[in-house]
């Protein structure tokens, strides 16, 4: 039987997780299987409360503790590189602790990985929860970055893959801007489909703002491939018509502009040493 694994990015939400794992646990129990869960806590102020009872398919429960705060993307790669010196080969699974990703999808997945063992299992979102204008600009985000990458990004973290694709993952630092991205770039890609889920508890922290920088974080793992393309546009638009090119010319500079802030603005140093970022590690369970 193969080992599982689950890896949860957590900022606060304890109260959410301990459903989460909950739910994790009646997922692996209807398929046989134990499970490993790892919680990356994103320096969180509040004290974990976790209740641990009644948990039998989850063999042990260990809290990876950050000494300072990462956002979600970051602390996920943290996570990802001390799996990485775990020996026994296991199937990984990646979730948000808020429960927007349908735990339900958890057996889907797991097949989908035994099926396809050299692929990363991603979870594709269908119908979402936030209102029009969000979902809109959502569209439009992965709709431009499939004009200026050539990949249609239409996941987020969740995702399942055999333990020995983690380095694969981690080959650069793209995780360290966006794990979607780094799932697109350096794996090969089954893509599953499910709708995002409501967070069990309180609102979604995922502003238009924050939308609007993690859009411009997945451009730039392929900032050279953006710089071409954008460069191949103004040249057809130009040579097509002037009156497009004078229009179109600004935002295209202005997107480079904005993706080459955000790349430098990212310290990847500081992935070079991310074991230095990890406070200690708690066993729960």
């Amino acid at each position: 039987m193969q080992n599982l694994i689950f890896l949860l990015p957590l900022y606060n939400d304890w109260k959410s997780v301990q459903k989460l794992i909950g739910n994790i646990n009646g997922q692996v129990k209807t398929i046989n299987h134990n499970a490993d869960i790892f919680i990356v806590d994103d320096c969180s102020p509040d004290k974990e409360k976790l209740n641990i009872d009644d948990l039998a398919n989850i063999k042990s429960l260990k809290i990876i503790r950050l000494n300072k705060n990462l956002g979600s993307q970051k602390a996920i790669s943290v996570g990802l590189k001390y799996l990485k010196n775990i020996k026994k080969k296991s199937i990984i699974t990646i979730l948000d602790s808020d429960g927007e990703d349908d735990p339900a999808q958890i057996k889907n997945m797991i097949k989908s990985v035994k099926r396809n063992p050299n692929h990363v299992t991603v979870s594709c979102r269908d119908k979402r929860k936030e209102g029009l204008i969000f979902k809109l600009l959502y569209f439009f985000h992965k709709l431009i970055t499939f004009l200026f990458t050539f990949k249609w990004i239409s996941f987020g973290n969740y995702a399942s893959f055999n333990s020995n694709l983690i380095k694969s993952i981690l080959y650069d630092d793209s995780s360290w801007f966006a794990l979607s991205s780094a799932y697109a770039k350096n794996t090969i890609i089954k893509r599953l489909y499910a709708d995002r889920k409501k967070r069990y508890y309180g609102k979604s922290k995922l502003s238009l703002k924050a939308l609007f920088v993690h859009a411009f974080r997945i451009n730039c793992v392929f900032l050279y491939r953006v710089i071409f393309a954008s460069f191949s546009y103004l040249f057809l638009i130009f040579y097509l018509n002037t009156f497009f090119f004078n229009l179109l010319i600004l935002p295209i500079i202005t997107f480079n502009f904005f993706s080459l802030i955000i790349y430098f603005q990212t310290n990847s140093k500081e992935y070079l040493h991310s074991k230095d970022l990890i406070k200690n590690v708690v066993v729960v369970k």
